[in-house]
């Protein structure tokens, strides 16, 4: 059996199971990138949510670098907007688009941190995102 959230649809993608209605429904990868300033401070701040698979990729990022400077002051947010950019380029290329999740996934550590992709079963990944960011793009821990 799935361990599904219901409010979101996310599921552990290597349990899932099909069910009658599957065929209307697309399996994407989610990712929360978060700026994690001090690695042994165990504080971070979410920063943007990644979704990508079945065809589909998108972000969506903070709406303003508030939470990461208060976290941080000293924070190059320069950088992260330049981030954000190259990210957002990158997905909308279909092609560039899978080889940005992998490589981010691969390779980024120290202070940009992206989770594990955790599947998510849905009908529309843009309203899938959306809601995912406005749940986890204004949380600080």
């Amino acid at each position: 059996m799935n361990a599904m959230n219901t409010q979101t649809g996310i599921v552990d993608a290597t349990k899932s199971e099909l069910r009658p209605d599957a065929a209307e429904l697309r399996m994407v990868k989610i990712f929360i990138v978060s700026y994690v300033p001090q690695i042994l401070r165990d504080r971070s701040v979410n920063i943007a949510v990644v979704m990508g698979g079945d065809g589909f990729a998108d972000v969506r990022f903070a709406r303003d670098w508030q939470g990461v400077l208060a976290l941080d002051p000293e924070a190059d947010t320069d950088l992260l907007t330049e981030l954000a950019r190259e990210i957002r380029d990158k997905l909308r290329v279909p092609d560039q688009g899978e080889e940005m999740l992998r490589q981010m996934e691969d390779s980024w550590s120290n202070s940009i941190q992206i989770s594990a992709g955790k599947g998510c079963l849905t009908k529309d990944p843009t309203a899938e995102i959306e809601t995912l960011a406005s749940q986890y793009l204004q949380m600080t821990r």
